[in-house]
């Protein structure tokens, strides 16, 4: 939908379509620091004067009202039609008055101040004050008094009666036309005819009293040329100014009655307003200072698009026009906390300025330069602040912005705790100030008085705060808000003091004055809620503390977006305050509103993100929502090493929590990695902290006896090199290769540091002590991690005989030890010595009636495992030669009474026990539907079983229905074929047949000569079996 057809049809966010629209010029409120509080009044009166006088940036240039508005109402696009074809300016008060949407726009983009809406209705505009101008006139002829009273009755924002109860005798307008009535009577029962919406408005009545004699803008009874002519209408143009004589409330009736008086044009308030906005304009160009009113009025997105628009649509073409449109730029930008684009519009106003000989020494280089220093200084780049307010002060010898550039420079000075400094540049902004700038006098003493409260001379504060009140007492009532920041400094300076009530005392008065002198959408508020919250939190208040936080986000909300920097500083204090009532869900809310508002304004390498990713991660912790936690300290990592390397000290605790999150999951590979990388944090640092070196190898100790799965490494970048990610072109190779030598790297330190550590250990204990048992399965994990089988069985059989003193054969703790022994046992291809700790632990598995039935799945599986790979009749080369190796435990053989010697000599009905039991779970298993590839290894299993039991019969059979099978799927390609005929001779040759041997030795060898694949060792094996076969006796 187009831009300006959308106005038509939706209600703005800002609109207020209920306010009366009151603007007041308070004399006094120019004189003070809350000049800004005139800034409508002045808008209007700016807008309107360039309208009445057809300024060229205010032409519009459109055909017709319906062509801009694009109405989707048909009535709407029907009057709007009618307008465009039919209105002549004789008609102007006539259109105006009829009940159309004429009328609701003009008044809509008058009331929201929309100079886009109202620059189409310029002509009307301009038509219906010369309308008016004609018709008073004749009005003031026919008049026989010089005094006449007229009457509104509507309502009014609660804003605005504080505004008129603050600034009565000063001077008011209206942002559009007023409709008044000669019957108070019938404008009463207006006003009080029905409640106000809403609590924010209330009703008032207006009594206008008009002196026809003075000089003034056009007002005029309508009656003749109205749409409704029997109304009793006396119409004031728009911006028509009036005098506030007095408002009261009327509890009898209910209702604010304000009494007010038509001024004249020579009023001298009036002249003196019109002097002071030329002598504040200084041959500005007036449209664009409309901006700069914006601002005042808090209107920074209106603002900025002013601003933008000129410059978009070329509306001033000289350089100094164009500086001050990308000054008043900036301005909006840095009231929306916009750094970096005001720093980027500042530095383009600079260059219109610095380019152009002429220009080189106007003050708003100056301006520049010194609104530069300060935005550096918001962001803590103070260096290029200095740089910048020196070339402020250097820019002209005139230069009448001295005092602003000394004012600002101390305010720097003051975040980099340069005291003496900051002081010394109040001192200059006061020698350049004017003696009657009695406000900007007493905002210095009171910035003097932050100082002196930062250096604890609280006596000298307190004596430069009197001093404050006596400057803005010269000229202010003592209810000005002005007044307000003098009590909010006492305030604070009390709550240095930790003198509680004192502070409240003050900053409450400071309160109390701005209630009662200022909109409730001004920033004034938010700062002494502010002072209130912070004043409940020493209190250890935590609940009157978060209601305040509550009102300063409710008043930034008014002006600001949601995602505004000081906005996000409130969300956080809040934040702080629920996780400290540990009211966790409320502190994450606020949490992720400064998470999302950093993540649309902030690069991602902004440490204030990882602040927030590390408060979100710690409130998860505390809920034990440990996945997202880890998220959120992973999010924090990434975002560190974009500008850190990896072994930077600062990311210590972040390491350090990564790892004992993925511990607690019991993710241990992960958790590895993160404590070797606070392993190496600390290498780095010096001098060496040793102490705190082993609580990381104490931690990392705890991760290995984690571990219970051995045939799964914690080496997490060594698996991803199994899984053969180096071909994965996605995945960075060489910093892959540098992890997997990062992992062996620590790998070693850690095998050489428990090494020690054992070393030690034995000093003072025997091998046989429980308190080395940690230190054994540390060791003989690493050296498992470390693929040094030997060394890993050390330590293990080291462990199982120090538990061996205190604990059962089948103790169901002893299981992951015998697990381990039999899964190195099984690596090093000792598989007898393997099945006899998976027996072991089938026994300890079968005697807990807790242990799952997968588990012992999983281990009937590796002793499945051992026997497709045993050889009941040829123990192979290697198999001896591990039987050999196991010589290194001859130092254990001196304790075997409860271990070894059980577990080698071989207990001949505990073998027949557990060969029974595997030959009924596989027989089990066989029955069942498995898949053809089982099947045969369950058929060589279970012969191997047979073979083990001496029941050589039952062997031939699962071997022959092997054979059998094989030979129904034509499998005579098959080199496996050779080692079943083999296997089937050797049975025979066994019980002495010696015919069926030699027959199947033979068909085995046929078949080995038509593959050529097969191993030959096996060829000569079965020729070797020929020939040592006995000759049969006849």
């Amino acid at each position: 939908m187009n831009e300006n057809r959308q106005r038509t049809n939706d209600n703005k966010e800002n609109e207020r379509a209920d306010r009366m629209g009151t603007h007041v010029y308070s004399s006094k409120d120019n004189r003070s620091m809350h000049k800004s509080l005139n800034g409508e009044f002045i808008l209007y009166q700016m807008l309107l004067e360039q309208i009445s006088n057809k300024k060229q940036e205010l032409t519009f240039n459109k055909n017709s009202l319906v062509e801009y508005f694009q109405p989707d109402d048909k009535n709407d696009k029907k009057i709007m039609k009618e307008f465009d074809k039919e209105y002549k300016s004789e008609k102007a008060i006539y259109w105006y008055t009829r009940e159309t949407c004429i009328y609701k726009i003009l008044n809509k983009a008058l009331r929201t101040q929309c100079i886009d809406d109202i620059i189409p209705f310029g002509s009307f505009i301009r038509d219906m004050n010369k309308q008016l101008d004609d018709e008073h006139k004749l009005f003031i002829k026919q008049k026989q008094t010089p005094i006449i009273q007229v009457y509104r009755g509507q309502l009014i924002s609660k804003d605005e009666v504080i505004r008129l109860k603050s600034t009565q005798k000063e001077l008011i307008s209206m942002n559009s036309f007023l409709s008044t009535s000669t019957n108070r009577k019938k404008a009463l029962e207006f006003a009080t005819s029905k409640p106000p919406p809403n609590d924010e408005l209330t009703s008032i009545l207006l009594e206008i009293d008009v002196n026809i004699n003075y000089l003034s803008k056009p007002y005029a009874d309508i009656k003749r040329l109205s749409a409704i002519p029997e109304e009793e209408e006396v119409l004031f143009t728009v911006s028509s100014i009036f005098r506030i004589e007095n408002i009261s409330y009327d509890d009898k009736i209910n209702l604010w009655i304000a009494k007010l008086t038509l001024c004249s044009l020579d009023d001298p308030d009036i002249k003196n307003f019109l002097s002071s906005l030329k002598q504040e304009l200084k041959g500005q160009n007036e449209f664009v200072s409309l901006g700069n009113y914006f601002i005042h009025m808090l209107k920074y997105d209106l603002a900025q698009e002013h601003f933008q628009k000129i410059l978009d649509q070329n509306l001033v073409k000289e350089d100094i026009e164009l500086a001050y449109t990308y000054y008043g730029l900036a301005q909006a930008n840095c009231k929306k906390e916009d750094y970096h684009l005001a720093i980027s519009n500042l530095n383009k106003a600079l260059d219109y300025l610095l380019n152009n000989s002429s220009l080189n020494d106007h003050s708003l280089v100056s301006l520049c330069y010194n609104d530069l220093g300060s935005i550096y200084g918001k962001q803590s780049n103070y260096v290029n602040a200095l740089q910048c307010f020196g070339k402020a002060l250097s820019t002209n010898k005139n230069n009448d912005n001295l005092s602003k550039i000394y004012s600002a420079s101390s305010d720097v000075h003051f975040k980099m705790t340069n005291y003496h400094m900051a002081l010394e540049n109040l001192e200059k902004s006061l020698e350049h100030q004017t003696k009657t700038d009695y406000a900007i006098i007493a905002n210095t003493y009171i910035n003097m008085g932050k100082i002196y409260i930062a250096i604890n001379e609280f006596e000298k504060a307190s004596q430069i705060f009197d001093k404050a009140i006596e400057y803005q007492l010269k000229e202010l009532p003592n209810t000005h808000p002005d007044v307000s920041y003098t009590y909010n400094a006492i305030g604070l300076m009390f709550l240095d003091k930790n003198d509680h009530e004192k502070a409240l005392e003050y900053i409450e008065k400071a309160l109390h004055l701005q209630l009662e002198s200022l909109p409730n959408n001004h920033p004034d508020f938010a700062d002494t809620y502010r002072n209130l919250a912070n004043t409940y939190m020493k209190k250890e208040n935590l609940d009157k503390a978060v209601f305040y936080y509550e009102k300063v986000l409710e008043n930034q909300l008014k002006t600001l977006l949601w995602n505004y920097p000081s906005v996000v500083d409130t969300y956080r204090s809040i934040g702080n305050i629920h996780s400290k009532k540990q009211n966790r869900d409320q502190a994450l809310i606020y949490f992720h509103k400064i998470l999302d508002s950093q993540l649309e304004r902030t690069q991602l390498d902004d440490t204030s993100i990882s602040d927030t990713y590390q408060n979100l991660g710690n409130l998860l912790l505390e809920k034990n929502n440990l996945d997202e936690a880890l998220q959120f300290y992973l999010k924090i990592l990434n975002n560190e090493l974009k500008t850190k390397l990896y072994e930077d000290f600062s990311l210590i605790h972040i390491y350090k929590t990564i790892a004992e999150i993925y511990y607690k999951k019991r993710i241990l590979d992960q958790s590895l990695i993160y404590y070797n990388r606070l392993l190496d944090c600390y290498f780095q640092k010096e001098p060496l902290d040793q102490s705190t070196i082993n609580e990381i190898y104490t931690s990392i100790g705890k991760v290995y006896l984690k571990k219970r799965h051995f045939d799964q490494t914690l080496l997490f970048y060594q698996k991803q090199n199994n899984n053969q990610l180096l071909h994965d072109k996605s995945i960075n190779k060489i910093k892959l290769i540098d992890n997997i030598f990062f992992e062996k790297r620590h790998l070693e330190q850690s095998y050489h540091y428990f090494k020690n550590y054992l070393r030690e250990q034995l000093k003072t204990h025997s091998e046989k002590d429980p308190i080395l048992i940690d230190t054994y399965y540390i060791l003989a994990n690493i050296s498992f991690e470390k693929e040094n089988f030997d060394r890993a069985l050390k330590y293990f059989l080291l462990l199982l005989n120090n538990e061996l003193e205190r604990k059962a054969i089948h103790d169901s703790s002893l299981q992951n030890i015998y697990k381990a022994i039999a899964t190195i046992y099984f690596e090093k291809e000792n598989y007898n010595q393997s099945l006899i700790y998976f027996n072991k632990l089938i026994d300890c598995q079968l005697q807990n009636k807790s242990v799952k039935l997968s588990s012992i799945n999983d281990t009937y599986t590796m002793i499945g495992k051992i026997y497709l790979k045993k050889n009941h009749f040829h123990l192979h080369a290697d198999d001896n030669k591990k039987l050999r190796e196991n010589k290194f435990n001859k130092n254990l053989s001196m304790t075997r009474s409860k271990t070894t010697t059980k577990s080698y000599t071989n207990n001949f009905r505990l073998e027949k026990h557990h060969l029974d039991q595997a030959l009924f779970y596989f027989q089990t298993l066989l029955n069942k539907q498995i898949n053809d590839q089982l099947l045969d290894d369950l058929y060589i299993i279970l012969g191997n079983i047979c073979l083990e039991k001496q029941d050589f019969n039952q062997a031939l059979t699962f071997f022959q229905t092997l054979l059998n099978k094989q030979h129904a799927q034509n499998n005579f390609g098959d080199p496996s074929l050779v080692n079943i005929y083999l296997i089937i001779g050797d049975i025979y040759a066994q019980i002495s047949r010696i015919d069926q041997a030699l027959q199947h030795y033979k068909q085995g060898l046929s078949i080995s000569r038509r593959i050529p694949t097969v191993d030959q060792s096996i060829v000569h094996n079965i020729k070797s079996k020929i020939r040592h076969l006995p000759v049969p006796q006849i």
